[in-house]
C-alpha cells in the first residue's frame, strides 16, 4: 500500500471523528473542569480505539465484499440483533447526514446573502450540497479519499492556525487545577458529546475494502487517526479552557450552548479577524469531511444489506437510498429530526461499544480472522458495561436524575 492511500485512510478516520462536534467540547466540559475531561477522554480515546480494532477483526473475518456492519450482525447476532444494528446505524447515520445537510446549507446560504447579497431557497442549497459531495462516494471511495484529504489539509491547516493565536493563553498550571462546580453531573452531561468525538467506526468496513486484507496497516490506519483526533482534542480543550473564563461578561456562563456565540466570545477576547475566518472555516470544512465519511459508512451498509452490485446503475440505487432521505428530511423536517439526534449518542454506544465486543466474540467461535485484537473475555465485558453506561446516561439526563 502506498503511503498516499496510507495518509489518506488515516485522515478519513480522522475526517469522521473531527467533525463540529470538537466545537461543542469545550463548551459542554468546561463546567467539569480541565484535569476530569482529559481522563474521561483519554478513558474513551482507549474504549473507542479498542471497539474499532474490535470492529475491523470482524470485517476482515469475512469476505471482502461482505464486510459491513449488515454482515457482521448478521453471522454473529442472528435475525434479532441485525435488526437492532439496522435501526441504530441508519437512525444513527441518518440523523447525522440531515444535521450535516441542514447545518451545511444554512452555513453557505448565510454565506451569500451577507457577502455576496444573493438570496436562494434554502431547499436548492442543500440540494447542490447533496449532490457535489455525494458524487465523491458515489464514484468510488478512492475519490472520496481524494476529495477528503484536500479538505482535511485545509481544515487542519485552519485548526493549527487558530490554536497558535489561541496558545499565548494556555495556563497549565491553572489548566490542572480547575474543577468545576458539581463536576461530577456536568461530566455525565458532557459523556454523550464526548463519546461522539471517536464515532468513526462506521468508516472501518469501507477502508478495509479500499485497503484490502492487510491487517496490520489497517490496524495503525486506525491507531494513527484516533491518536491524531485525541491530540488536536486536547489542544483545542486545554487553549479554549484558558481563554475564555467560567464566568463574567464573556464567558461560558453567556455562551450557553450556541455555536455562534461561542465563536464571537472568543474572537472578542483573542481581538485577531483570522480567528473568526478560521472558526467559520473550520465548522464548514468539518461538516464536510463528517459528511464524507459518514456517507461512506452507509452507503457501503446499503449496498452490502440490500445486494447492489459494484456497477454504474448498482451505485446509482444505493446513492439514491443513501442521500434521497436524509435530504428529504433536512429540507421538509429539519428541527424534528436535527432535535432527535440529540439521542444519536445511545446509537452511537450501543453500535460501537455494546455490539463490537458480542460480535467479535461470536465471530472467533466460527471463523478466523487475519487479524485478532489482543484482549479477553474481561476486556470484552469492560467495553460493553461502559457502553452500556453511556447507552442508560442520556436517558436518565433527560429524566433529570442528575
Amino acid at each position: 500500500m502506498t503511503a498516499g492511500k496510507f495518509i489518506g485512510c488515516v485522515m478519513m478516520i480522522t475526517g469522521s471523528a473531527v467533525g463540529a462536534g470538537i466545537l461543542a467540547m469545550p463548551m459542554v466540559s468546561a463546567f467539569a473542569g480541565f484535569s476530569v475531561t482529559v481522563v474521561v477522554m483519554l478513558l474513551l480515546w482507549v474504549f473507542m480505539t479498542v471497539s474499532g480494532l474490535l470492529v475491523l477483526e470482524a470485517s476482515l473475518s469475512l469476505p471482502k465484499h461482505a464486510c459491513s456492519f449488515n454482515s457482521i450482525a448478521e453471522k454473529s447476532l442472528g435475525s434479532f440483533g441485525k435488526t437492532i444494528t439496522w435501526i441504530t446505524y441508519l437512525f444513527l447515520l441518518y440523523s447525522a447526514l440531515v444535521a450535516y445537510i441542514s447545518g451545511g446549507s444554512d452555513l453557505i446560504l448565510g454565506v451569500l446573502k451577507s457577502k455576496l447579497n444573493i438570496g436562494i431557497e434554502s431547499w436548492i442549497i442543500a440540494t447542490v450540497f447533496t449532490v457535489l459531495m455525494g458524487s465523491a462516494v458515489f464514484w468510488s471511495t478512492k475519490a472520496t479519499d481524494y476529495v477528503n484529504r484536500g479538505l482535511i489539509s485545509v481544515k487542519g491547516f485552519l485548526l493549527i492556525s487558530t490554536l497558535i493565536f489561541i496558545s499565548v493563553y494556555i495556563r497549565p498550571s491553572e489548566l490542572f487545577g480547575m474543577i468545576g462546580p458539581n463536576h461530577v453531573k456536568q461530566v455525565m452531561i458532557a459523556a454523550p458529546v464526548l463519546l461522539g468525538l471517536f464515532n468513526f467506526h462506521f468508516v472501518v468496513p469501507s477502508i478495509r475494502m479500499y485497503v484490502g486484507d492487510k491487517p496490520k496497516m489497517l490496524k495503525w490506519i486506525i491507531i494513527s487517526g484516533t491518536t491524531l483526533s485525541l491530540v488536536l482534542y486536547l489542544l483545542w480543550l486545554a487553549a479554549n479552557l484558558s481563554a475564555i473564563p467560567l464566568e463574567g461578561e464573556h464567558s461560558y456562563r453567556v455562551i450557553g450552548g450556541s455555536l455562534g456565540e461561542f465563536a464571537r466570545i472568543l474572537t472578542t477576547i483573542v481581538n485577531n479577524k483570522w480567528v473568526n475566518f478560521s472558526i467559520h472555516g473550520f465548522i464548514n470544512i468539518s461538516m464536510t469531511t463528517a459528511f464524507l465519511g459518514i456517507s461512506l459508512g452507509l452507503f457501503d451498509f446499503l449496498a452490502d444489506g440490500f445486494k447492489r452490485p459494484d456497477t454504474r446503475l448498482g451505485r446509482l440505487q444505493t446513492a439514491s437510498l443513501t442521500f434521497i432521505p436524509p435530504l428529504l428530511i433536512a429540507v421538509f423536517y429539519p428541527n424534528s429530526f436535527v432535535k432527535a439526534f440529540g439521542y444519536s449518542g445511545i446509537c452511537a454506544a450501543i453500535l460501537f461499544l455494546v455490539l463490537p465486543p458480542i460480535m467479535v466474540y461470536r465471530l472467533r467461535k466460527r471463523f478466523s480472522s487475519s487479524y485478532c485484537v489482543s484482549c479477553g473475555k474481561i476486556v470484552f465485558a469492560l467495553i460493553t458495561i461502559i457502553g452500556l453506561v453511556f447507552t442508560i446516561c442520556p436517558i436518565l439526563i433527560d429524566l433529570r436524575v442528575f
